[in-house]
């Protein structure tokens, strides 16, 4: 099991998951007022004067970077279905779209209701190469199930 190169790739995931799920993803910052807002898993935060929490309904960000490690994790202990592997990390790819899709569906409305620009931190980016790494696990993967069946016709 942690021998396959799509295992390395698949825990690369739950490690990259479980620091973007605690860590901060944005910064808004409002140049008028000098207030520094911050965007985590725990809503939309004012910085500076109080650190209260001004929005806690990101519910689908946080959603969604929950379930990704878990999936992940899932997918490297399902190692003698390589079909299902397969099935989990596309799954897992939708998954990792969908965060970009609720991180774009809660910044915009926060940006302008609270006059702010927003300013994305590198953690922001760990979904994009977990995305690219899901894919590269299940290109390891095929060609595992390629070589089980090639050895399959030899019997």
């Amino acid at each position: 099991m942690i021998q396959r190169i799509q295992t390395i790739y698949l825990l690369a995931i739950v490690i990259l998951s479980g620091i973007t799920i605690f860590s901060p993803i944005a910064d808004l910052i409002n140049k008028v007022d000098n207030q520094i807002y911050l965007v985590d898993f725990k809503g939309i935060s004012l910085i500076k004067p109080t650190g209260n929490i001004i929005e806690s309904a990101i519910w689908g960000l946080t959603s969604v970077s929950a379930v990704v490690p878990i999936i992940a994790l899932i997918t490297v202990f399902s190692f003698k279905n390589r079909v299902k592997q397969i099935r989990l990390s596309v799954i897992n790819m939708i998954f990792m779209i969908c965060f970009y899709f609720f991180l774009v569906l809660y910044l915009w409305p926060a940006c302008i209701r609270l006059h702010t620009d927003w300013h994305l931190r590198i953690v922001s980016v760990f979904p994009l190469v977990n995305l690219i790494l899901s894919y590269l696990a299940i290109g390891a993967i095929g060609k595992d199930e390629k070589l089980v069946k090639s050895l399959d016709r030899l019997r």
